[in-house]
């Protein structure tokens, strides 16, 4: 609602001659406001993470879609700050209680909100049951430092990707990307020399379809929408263009942030390029929960398995 009455605030006064509107990183990084930011790692924490390692109401919804998940319930959370792109980037890492050390790391990128602190307890919990979760938070996001512009952005990325490759050299390393989180999980794969596979769940192809999906109803037709260059990276298809391992993409039928047509324009993209694509969609999911249902556990066990081979 802020988007549509800020665009309209902004154009009211020129409807008639309002041909084109520059769109910057102000229109998808949008960090979650916190009055305190952590400044040590002894501070730093998941929101109510305990639930990760205890009985509770979140552990038994979770127990019903993922068989193995009481017996991954997590005896192991460790947080630090690690300098990346100049900035001090909180880092959090949710290993299973019967997690081995060649396990996957399965590392979370999260969309426009999304933030390790405030999400991270959702995301440890869909990635448990596959391996090791490491969270993070962009620049400017949750607990980490700085401000998410388009050049703190790519200097995170770069340095993110070369932290991941000295973190995973002895285990399959997975990168898996929700929402806009999907083109920034594509850029960092595109850095790293030890990404295994990549997981994209409920993305758009790049950043100017999400941007065409998000725009305000209100939105005359002689107005034009243009993401500004340093945007335009953020490109699926280009950054995965050379990739070699398996890609899944995620797609839900009742996605009211991006539609199912993104989705499936993403999985064919990828596959036009002779890529290695497993496409699931689900007709009754949403855009936060595709990867949360017993159909998803089914049909991506083999995806995961294959990974986990993938280094022994």
């Amino acid at each position: 609602m802020r988007r549509v009455l800020v665009f309209v605030a902004a154009c009211a006064p020129m409807l008639a001659g309002c041909i084109s509107w520059s769109v910057d990183e102000s229109w998808f990084f949008k960090p979650l406001s916190r009055a305190q930011k952590a400044t040590t790692a002894g501070e730093l924490k998941l929101d109510a993470e305990d639930r990760l390692t205890r009985s509770s109401a979140f552990s038994l919804d979770f127990g019903r879609i993922f068989p193995n998940f009481f017996d991954r319930m997590s005896a192991r959370i460790s947080h630090e700050f690690v300098g990346l792109g100049g900035e001090r980037i909180a880092i959090t890492r949710v290993a299973g209680a019967n997690g081995s050390d060649d396990e996957p790391l399965i590392v979370h990128c999260g969309g426009e909100s999304g933030d390790r602190r405030s999400h991270g307890t959702v995301y440890a919990g869909k990635i448990l049951p596959w391996g090791e979760a490491v969270l993070m938070d962009y620049p400017g996001y949750g607990d980490s430092s700085g401000q998410p512009t388009v050049a703190a952005m790519l200097a995170f990325q770069r340095d993110f990707a070369s932290y991941l490759d000295r973190l995973a050299v002895n285990r399959p390393l997975i990168l898996w990307g929700h929402s806009l989180g999907g083109p920034i999980c594509a850029a960092i794969a595109s850095q790293s020399r030890q990404v295994d596979a990549v997981i994209l769940e409920t993305t758009a192809p790049n950043f100017e379809d999400a941007m065409d999906a998000t725009k305000p109803w209100l939105t005359p037709p002689t107005v034009q929408l243009d993401v500004v260059d340093g945007l335009k990276v953020y490109d699926v298809a280009v950054a995965l263009a050379t990739f070699t391992g398996p890609i899944m993409v995620l797609g839900a039928g009742k996605d009211q942030v991006f539609p199912v047509k993104l989705e499936r324009s993403v999985a064919a993209k990828l596959r036009e390029q002779g890529l290695a694509v497993t496409y699931l969609e689900y007709a009754a999911a949403d855009h936060m929960n595709a990867a949360l249902n017993g159909f998803f556990v089914r049909d991506a066990a083999g995806f995961f398995a294959n990974i986990a081979n993938s280094r022994h």
